[in-house]
């Protein structure tokens, strides 16, 4: 659990660096955001004060601290492993939605080919049938020339 320190009051700001002295770092490599006055973040935000959507309201203790901040941080943890879930259901509907595409492209290309191998079989079909019924038209010629 890595949290950025934003604090807007220098009393508290000082209490709450001694309480969570080995998790503070900088914002750019933090979890989430500590903070003491509401703020737009990238990051999520533990709001501490007499707010409406205040995570933890003063005064409170070391140890409800580290037990707020430890549950919003699995929280958060919760939320990022069912967003990154979803990303992969998603690539995989994606994914699955190509291999379907690609299929139809295949399937049409065999259309073509099959096409192609009719239209010759047609061909050559057509061909015998002229000549069948040539050798018929022949033999007749020559039935009825006999007689």
């Amino acid at each position: 659990m890595k949290i950025a320190l934003i604090s807007d009051s220098l009393l508290l700001g000082k209490t709450l660096e001694m309480y969570l002295k080995d998790y503070l770092t900088s914002y750019k490599f933090c979890d989430f955001v500590v903070a003491t006055q509401p703020i737009d973040s990238q990051k999520p935000v533990f709001l501490i004060g007499e707010y409406e959507n205040a995570s933890l309201n003063k005064p409170f203790t070391k140890e409800v601290l580290i037990d707020r901040l430890q549950r919003f941080f699995e929280r958060i943890q919760k939320q990022e492993e069912n967003k990154e879930e979803e990303e992969i259901k998603q690539a995989n509907v994606e994914s699955a939605n190509w291999r379907e595409m690609l299929s139809d492209l295949e399937f049409q290309k065999q259309e073509k080919r099959d096409d192609v191998l009719h239209e010759k079989i047609r061909d050559v079909l057509e061909r015998y049938a002229r000549e069948i019924e040539g050798i018929i038209l022949e033999h007749w010629k020559e039935s009825y020339a006999d007689r």
